[in-house]
């Protein structure tokens, strides 16, 4: 199968591809795709969750700075709508005065 693969990519002017390289790319799309690192640990047979998170941790980074954006809109968006609040509760103050 590793002939094929090799005979293959050569045809297509591919750079040389081992396994390895494939099993670093599954693992990478699998953490990209938010499959929790243990499952992709246990799929790659690593002998500890250690390895994985020593090896493709840095991915974790791209998501970190997703999930800090996303927190920051939310706390955005409830700050717009405690001052929406806040000036129909005052508007209805001063009617009622």
């Amino acid at each position: 199968m590793l002939d094929q693969l090799r005979k293959r990519t050569a045809e297509l002017g591919l750079p040389r591809i081992g396994l390895h390289d494939l099993r670093h790319a599954t693992a990478s799309i699998m953490i990209a795709a938010g499959i929790p690192f243990a499952v992709a640990s246990k799929t790659l047979r690593h002998f500890t969750l250690a390895i994985t998170i020593n090896l493709y941790g840095h991915l974790l980074m791209d998501s970190a700075d997703e999930a800090v954006k996303a927190f920051a809109s939310a706390l955005d968006h409830a700050d717009a709508q405690l001052t929406h609040q806040a000036d129909l509760a005052g508007n209805d103050a001063q009617r009622a005065a």
